[in-house]
């Protein structure tokens, strides 16, 4: 009924339509959509009673079956609580090495990845210092061929000029011992002239013989001086590739006495581990066997008169592994205890049922007389003291 389709409503409409006509199919859409939400209401408050039920029945069936099972069900379920327990507590241990071995690989790698990058920056930096270097020198070195040349344009602007005033002057005296000697030394003039000219030649061709001769000098102790950057340069990158691959060699170095030192580190906790569980279970076994010659000096001797009394046993200090239990004395047994006091022995008692006797008391007992769990790991370092001898009551 609540699960109709489009379909289903439409031909429902339709139908309403035909019979009962456009004036009714409002009024009727409105009481069924009314009925619709009040059986949804039910169906909701049924559901919740039934939930209600539920968590009312669920303790209810744990305490019948903690008053109706027996004593070896009770102690067998405690146990399988107890390991559940401990094998939870070690699955989140386990968890938590491998998210802290997670965590380690995680931090190295990203330190191996900040070596590189720094590495790489170093690298990089020292080559844009050599290249900055390298323009440097370059600009260095044309700025003062720049220089140099300007200087001998210079210099040789100013010879030229020298040059041109001494022959102005030279011949404007010839002119004047011209003019003066016109008639008289034209054929030594005509000598001198010619002795001029094979001095100026010979000087042109000494000087360009001493500019040939500084070109000369100019290359070779150029070639030499490159020469001599180009040796500094390889000696220096040795130096540096020695220096790089001994830092390699002192960080394997070091990487390897590291590793050794954890694996050493992880074996001596390891065996410290296992000392400490050994220790632990000794105090455990001895604490068991001082537990049992306790309780078999507790029984009292066969024969002669009795007083009955019962034994007062409270419950045992908390435990890690194990829920506290409320301290109230409960009754250990049923049957009086007797307790030899020289007396003659009592009637022999009639056959009576006895009374019956609390679930919780029975379960207080068997908590208090359930052997000792496992130490942990924190109870080994701190080991707790045996439990005094139980104490006794007489009726």
């Amino acid at each position: 009924m609540l699960n109709l389709g489009f379909q289903e409503i439409v031909v429902i409409l339709l139908v309403a339509l035909i019979f009962l006509g456009p004036n009714m199919l409002p009024e009727i859409a409105s009481g069924l959509g009314k009925a619709i939400r009040e059986v949804r209401k039910v169906a909701a408050d049924i559901k919740s009673e039934i939930a209600l039920d539920e968590t009312i029945r669920k303790p209810l069936a744990e305490l019948r079956e903690a008053t109706m099972l027996p004593p070896e069900e009770l102690k067998r379920r405690d146990a399988v609580q107890d390991a559940k327990r401990r094998a939870e507590r070690e699955e989140k241990e386990r968890k938590a090495r491998e998210e802290a071995e997670k965590q380690r690989v995680e931090r190295e790698a990203q330190k191996r990845r900040d070596e590189e990058l720094a590495a790489k920056q170093l690298a990089e930096r020292e080559e844009q210092e050599r290249k900055a270097r390298e323009e440097t020198e370059r600009k260095a070195r044309e700025e003062a061929d720049r220089r140099r040349v300007e200087s001998e344009e210079k210099k040789r602007r100013d010879e030229e000029r020298a040059a041109k005033k001494l022959a102005e002057r030279a011949e404007q005296e010839r002119k004047a011992r011209e003019e003066a000697e016109k008639r008289r030394a034209e054929r030594d003039e005509q000598k001198r002239r010619d002795e001029e000219l094979a001095v100026k030649k010979r000087a042109e061709r000494a000087e360009q013989e001493r500019k040939a001769r500084e070109e000369t000098d100019k290359q070779r102790a150029e070639r030499e001086a490159q020469k001599r950057r180009d040796d500094e340069l390889a000696a220096k990158k040795r130096t540096e590739q020695e220096e790089q691959e001994r830092k390699a060699r002192e960080e394997a170095e070091q990487k390897r006495h590291n590793e050794e030192l954890a694996a050493k580190q992880r074996a001596e906790q390891e065996e410290q581990e296992r000392k400490t569980r050994a220790e632990a279970e000794e105090k455990r076994k001895s604490s068991e066997a001082s537990a049992s010659a306790a309780s078999a000096a507790a029984v009292p001797p066969p024969g002669g008169g009795v007083v009955s009394g019962v034994t007062m046993v409270m419950n045992p200090p908390p435990d890690a592994n194990r829920p506290p239990l409320t301290p109230e004395p409960e009754l250990l047994s049923l049957t009086p205890e007797p307790v030899s006091l020289g007396l003659p022995p009592p009637p022999a008692p009639t056959a009576k049922r006895p009374p019956p006797v609390p679930a919780s008391s029975l379960r207080s007992a068997l908590a208090t007389h359930l052997p000792p769990p496992r130490p942990s790991s924190g109870d080994a370092k701190s080991p707790r003291p045996s439990p005094p001898p139980l104490p006794r009551k007489k009726g």
